[in-house]
């Protein structure tokens, strides 16, 4: 608890500078008000409206501080595109991109840890080598191009999984969301099981696993027990980092799947200027990211009590 009281400073330094970039980010396109309007610029009527609405005649702090006390409750303006609530444009969206990330994250680890376990215990065995072969693979296929790859075979040819997203259940969704998650899920479980097979394979070599070997420990009992625990530190901090890869992912793989998601609904918002929403979205991300690592930071000092001592210290 006191190293979470300590690095919650930094978190809110950290947001503070987030949400303030995000929100310059219209004031670095020019005119506020044509990069909003963009087309619907030359209406004076609306232009008025908008800056009454934006606070645009507000020196920027003012307009700052009234922005994110809208955006921490969830309001982050209307399109003036589609004259809809940004929070309901994004209300549907969000779980949608929430479910693909946990469901990518379950595979990636689903299909990591296993794999990096027998190819830790059986270093340079032929599963080894074959699976370093693959791992390679996946990390070097960008994501857009494997989800393409996959789409074609497993959905557009063999019709395996559906190629449009269903949400008539929770099981449709898992279905349909089955091949995307996928996408995501191989690039990171290729990086997850490099990390913590060469993790595993050099805590089997530490004292305390011979302890556990010459007391009869059954070899599964020491992987999973005995080494599977100090050798996936590691892994929890690059899974915080992976977060914002999956994230960038996700934005062009529900685009691919046609899933309706904050990453469908970004690119619809560019395509029509609609930057208010952009600038949502991007909120959300980076946001979502700084909180996350912030999590595993804590779960970290939790986990090592090494890094408990040091912070002690």
């Amino acid at each position: 608890m006191g190293y979470v009281l300590r690095r919650l400073p930094q978190l809110v330094l950290v947001l503070f500078a987030v949400t303030l970039l995000t929100f310059l980010s219209l004031n670095l396109l020019g005119d506020p008000l044509k990069a909003i309007l963009g087309p619907q610029y030359g209406d004076k009527e609306l232009r008025a409206e908008v800056r009454a609405d934006l606070n645009l005649d507000k020196p920027i702090p003012t307009r700052y501080v009234t922005w994110l006390a809208d955006a921490a409750r969830g309001d982050f303006g209307r399109s003036y595109n589609t004259r809809e609530s940004v929070s309901n444009i994004l209300s549907d969206r969000i779980p949608v991109s929430a479910l693909l990330m946990v469901y990518a994250q379950v595979l990636a680890l689903g299909l990591a840890i296993p794999i990096a376990i027998i190819a830790g215990y059986k270093a340079d065995s032929w599963f080894d080598r074959s699976t370093t072969t693959a791992a390679f693979g996946f990390v070097a296929v960008p994501s857009f191009a494997l989800g393409v790859i996959l789409l074609y075979f497993l959905a557009v040819q063999n019709d395996i999984f559906p190629s449009r997203y269903l949400d008539d259940s929770f099981g449709d969704q898992l279905y349909s969301l089955f091949l995307p998650a996928l996408t995501l899920a191989l690039p990171a479980a290729a990086t997850y099981a490099r990390l913590l097979r060469a993790d595993i394979i050099r805590t089997l070599q530490e004292d305390f696993i011979t302890t556990a070997k010459s007391k009869g420990v059954r070899p599964t009992r020491v992987l999973v027990r005995h080494a599977l625990r100090p050798s996936s530190f590691s892994l929890l901090t690059v899974f915080g980092l992976q977060v914002g890869a999956l994230l960038g992912g996700a934005l062009v793989i529900e685009n691919i799947f046609s899933i309706p998601g904050m990453g469908k609904a970004v690119v619809d918002a560019i395509f029509r200027k609609d930057y208010l929403v952009v600038q949502a979205v991007v909120l959300i991300i980076a946001t979502t990211y700084v909180i996350v690592n912030f999590m595993v930071d804590a779960l970290y000092n939790v986990l090592d009590p090494r890094v408990r001592d040091a912070s002690a210290a």
